[in-house]
């Protein structure tokens, strides 16, 4: 193929490409449209998943491919950053099962933030708008959005460059050499004509697949907690934070262009605390006798024991302390911070090498404030620790069979350090001081809302069914079930009718049908319930979808965009805990 040596700078380029299409959008549209999904897709409509998964269709153009696969049962995230044309899509395909995403390549910053991975990566006539070199790191990101088996399928164009399009020109060899780089490997190559009949223009379809979970992360997890040397337990309860952050605060986390994932030290020094404050009350030897005598942990000085008088739930995010409470908390979060990073961040290394897992950067803070709210600001002000992004994935994926893996090690090496002094620990009490303390369900708050907002005929009707209320048939439901994923966030309770909550619903995931069905009720009762109310309810409500939401709430506060999230929210719960889906009528 002719070498094409002079061509304008990757942003020149990139710049030519999106003005093409916004100024013919429905030229693009109407010629996509022209021919369907299965004569686009012929060659691999037989290798798709043979059952419902997670697609991802970026440059998703007039939506026909994303609903082709949403047709065929799959969840969609159709990603296409032309306003025009994404709008036009949703239109014409309207499914409960695409979910359409304002973002794009190379970064795909609000894909990698949905904590989702992917049976199907579909790049249909896209790859040639990515300049040569950002390919390798792109590639990479979308290695690591696949799961264990997926299959990536790149189909990209050849011929003279078109300027105006931003096309560059893509060799086989090298997508091919990026699959093996990443460790993907080639099942199926087509050479094919274009079905627009076009002079000199010809494609390529290459499908590649991943052999195991294509990240190595859980060899990396698997060595740390069980081949590791450790003189306390400071490595393991480390991951065991990573793994409740990833869980319950992973809308904190800040995704940074060198493919690592940027989280609050303060967080991990919060979750540090509520770890260890039970096993420190149980007296439960968390180093071998030869150090400190096995009980005098560094970081458990005046301040950390000063907190008796606290719940291990009031260490949560969102969380407010006044004065004395304010100084002694901020104090003994001061002190874990520096434990971390000279002990289990240093020492948590790759296999065979000093480099850290775990990059922390410590920031000095001197102040002791009267007052403290436990938000993304204050926490990131002690510092911030970068992760590996697959790393970060896979907790939140696999969290739920990691944490158990860890919690049995933790066992054998109390066990171990208790005999070294001499002493042999009750099985009920390591059991009970290992357990990870959720907050008792609380919906009072909402409750109050609801009951009041009924009487001044404001809220009438059940979210779910639409039906009218009565004072004393008004439940408050958690809209992802409790038992699955307990969240008292305000954003998750929602007032509907007792018959619907206790009898229909009940512990089950709604569908995203039903989710869109109930939309604007759901809305309305946030904007009522919680945005009209006092600033302390609103701040509330905002802190809490900032943390447990992948939102970022900074410039806006949309409750649209809200609910969106809400929806991928139900989207990664649904693939990654299998809950059962409730599509009743209600």
């Amino acid at each position: 193929m002719k070498s094409h040596s002079k061509l304008p700078p990757k942003s020149a380029k990139r710049t030519a490409a999106v003005k093409w299409y916004e100024q013919n959008a429905e030229y693009a549209l109407n010629t996509y449209e022209s021919i369907s999904f299965q004569q686009a897709h012929k060659p691999i409509l037989e290798l798709l998943p043979n059952k419902p998964g997670t697609v991802l269709d970026v440059g998703s153009g007039s939506g026909r491919d994303a609903a082709g696969l949403a047709a065929l049962g799959h969840q969609v995230i159709a990603v296409e950053p032309n306003g025009k044309m994404r709008n036009r899509a949703m239109q014409l395909h309207r499914s409960h099962k695409i979910h359409w995403l304002d973002d794009s390549l190379p970064k795909l910053k609000k894909v990698r933030n949905c904590a989702l991975t992917y049976d199907c990566i579909l790049l249909s006539g896209v790859w040639m708008h990515v300049s040569p070199n950002e390919r390798r790191s792109t590639f990479r990101r979308l290695v690591s959005l696949l799961t264990p088996g997926g299959m990536m399928c790149l189909t990209f164009r050849h011929g003279l460059p078109d300027l105006t399009r931003g096309f560059w020109e893509v060799r086989q060899e090298e997508v091919l050499q990026l699959a093996r780089d990443f460790g993907l490997f080639a099942t199926h190559i087509v050479q094919e004509d274009d079905l627009l009949c076009r002079e000199g223009v010809s494609w390529t379809r290459i499908i590649l697949r991943s052999p195991g979970d294509g990240t190595g992360s859980l060899p990396l997890l698997r060595g740390i907690i069980l081949n590791d040397n450790k003189s306390s337990t400071y490595k393991l309860a480390l991951l065991r934070v990573l793994v409740r952050i990833s869980q319950s605060a992973g809308g904190l986390a800040r995704l940074k262009n060198t493919d690592h994932v940027e989280l609050p030290l303060g967080l991990f020094a919060l979750y540090w605390l509520r770890l260890y404050r039970p096993l420190l009350e149980g007296n439960l030897p968390q180093l071998p006798a030869n150090i400190s005598g096995g009980i005098g942990v560094g970081f458990a000085k005046k301040d950390f024991q000063n907190l008796h008088d606290l719940s291990v739930l009031d260490f949560r995010v969102g969380a407010r302390f006044q004065t004395t409470h304010a100084k002694t908390v901020h104090q003994a979060l001061r002190v874990i911070c520096a434990t971390l990073t000279k002990m289990p961040m240093h020492y948590t290394t790759y296999p065979g090498s000093s480099e850290q897992v775990f990059v922390a950067r410590k920031t000095a803070v001197t102040q002791h404030p009267q007052e403290l709210v436990l938000n993304s600001d204050y926490l990131f002000s002690f510092g911030s620790v970068r992760i590996p992004y697959e790393l970060w994935q896979s907790s939140q994926k696999f969290g739920a069979w990691i944490e158990p893996a860890i919690i049995a090690e933790w066992k054998v090496l109390m066990k171990r350090y208790a005999q070294s002094q001499g002493r042999v620990l009750e099985p009920e009490l390591i059991d009970k001081a290992l357990v990870w303390s959720e907050p008792k369900r609380d919906t009072a708050l909402s409750r109050d809302r609801a009951l009041n907002l009924h009487r001044d005929g404001v809220i009438r009707h059940c979210v779910w069914s639409g039906k009218k209320l009565s004072s004393n048939s008004i439940d408050i439901d958690h809209c992802f079930p409790y038992s699955a994923w307990p969240c008292d966030d305000l954003w998750n309770l929602l007032p509907t009718s007792r018959t619907v909550n206790q009898n229909s619903k009940r512990e089950k995931l709604p569908s995203l049908l039903r989710l869109n069905d109930a939309r604007e009720r759901i809305l309305n009762w946030w904007d009522c319930a919680y945005l009209q109310d006092k600033v302390s309810i609103q701040d509330q409500f905002f802190t809490e979808v900032a943390a447990s939401l992948r939102l970022d709430l900074a410039l806006s506060q949309d409750l649209d965009e809200v609910f969106d999230s809400v929806s991928l929210q139900q989207t990664q719960l649904k693939f990654n805990q299998q809950i059962p889906e409730w599509n009743d009528s209600g």
